[in-house]
């Protein structure tokens, strides 16, 4: 069955079993937060969140009072750039330069700086042959901690005692700001803070235990700015997710001989023995089959006739998971007209 519809792109990856059901994991191009012109294709990456000489002191102090340590800040936001440059390789969207020679300071802080000048901007892009220029203006994280306990019992050589089980749990919040400034018209086509973060919880015998199984801070903050990076990614580029979908794999013969079809990413096949099982004298088996033609029908980038048999599955057969099945396509359906505006 051909996949004609270019911004679906489904790859079976995994199968997960059960009785009457089975799980196949595959990838769909979800569309960006907001729409990127067009004529931007290739960016260049450059972190401006560093502080100017002598306005570091006050992070500096930070790092020791807080116990974070010294520069974490400085690098996790490198971390936050890794991690945009990381989820932009896979983007079907753009291209990602992070220059190394660039160094243009910030406020180091959550604070906004000035807007880089314009001549500046036009000097980076043409230096490195890119339409448009994407900074980390910002950058700032928060970290917080605390231990709990909670009474439980166990039974031991047959009797039941109670004892204190102990919860670590360490937050890190990330502050990033994001410009991307487009020099052929001079103008910041996006100004956004991402505000977000990584947790932790961690269980032990006592609180030095628990607190011991906890990542340390320097290293959660690292992580957490990994993460922010690959988060603003899904911004500005259309990403590609797994997602699971589940079909019917018994009822009868052919309903279970579709499922081998389905395993060898024969669909066009498996299809025709669930058009064969429509009929079946039990009509959740009918249903059964209705509702799989959907999950083929997707298959194929035929999002309408995939609603379609959602609708057949519930109204004629009365099965409810097709309901959920069809709100899933209609969402799809409506992520395929923004990734229109954001593809060519």
């Amino acid at each position: 069955m051909k996949n004609v519809f270019l911004f679906v792109f489904l790859i079976p990856v995994m199968f997960l079993s059960s009785c009457r059901t089975s799980s196949i994991s595959i990838q769909v191009l979800e569309p960006a937060d907001i729409n990127v012109p067009l004529s931007i294709k290739k960016l260049a990456a450059i972190n401006r969140s560093l502080p100017a000489k002598g306005q570091g002191i006050n992070n500096v102090l930070e790092g020791v009072v807080t116990g974070e340590g010294l520069f974490v800040d400085r690098d996790a936001s490198k971390r936050t750039i890794d991690g945009l440059t990381n989820s932009l390789a896979s983007s079907p969207r753009f291209t990602l330069t992070v220059p190394g020679n660039i160094e243009l300071k910030g406020t180091g802080t959550a604070k906004w700086p000035i807007p880089i000048e314009w001549s500046q901007v036009e000097q980076i892009c043409n230096d490195n042959k890119v339409d448009a220029l994407l900074v980390l203006e910002t950058f700032d994280s928060n970290a917080s901690h605390n231990v709990t306990s909670k009474a439980k019992k166990k039974t031991v050589d047959g009797k039941e005692v109670s004892f204190l089980e102990f919860y670590a749990h360490l937050g890190i919040s990330i502050n990033a700001g994001w410009r991307i400034y487009e020099p052929k018209q001079k103008r910041i086509i996006d100004q956004n803070v991402y505000v977000d973060g990584m947790n932790w919880d961690k269980t032990g015998a006592n609180e030095k235990e628990a607190v011991s199984h906890l990542p340390s801070q320097r290293n959660a903050t690292l992580d957490a700015g990994f993460y922010a990076g690959q988060q603003y990614s899904k911004r500005i580029s259309p990403t590609w997710v797994n997602v699971s979908r589940m079909f019917y794999v018994n009822g009868n013969d052919n309903m279970k001989n579709a499922k081998r079809k389905v395993d060898i990413n024969n669909w066009n096949e498996a299809a025709e023995l669930w058009q064969s099982s429509l009929n079946d004298p039990k009509k959740k088996v009918g249903g059964w089959a209705a509702y799989n033609l959907a999950l083929a029908s997707e298959m194929d980038g035929k999002l309408d006739l995939a609603i379609e048999w959602c609708n057949k599955a519930y109204s004629d057969y009365g099965n409810s998971q097709a309901r959920s099945y069809s709100n899933i396509l209609y969402k799809r359906k409506n992520d395929q007209e923004r990734l229109k505006q954001q593809m060519e």
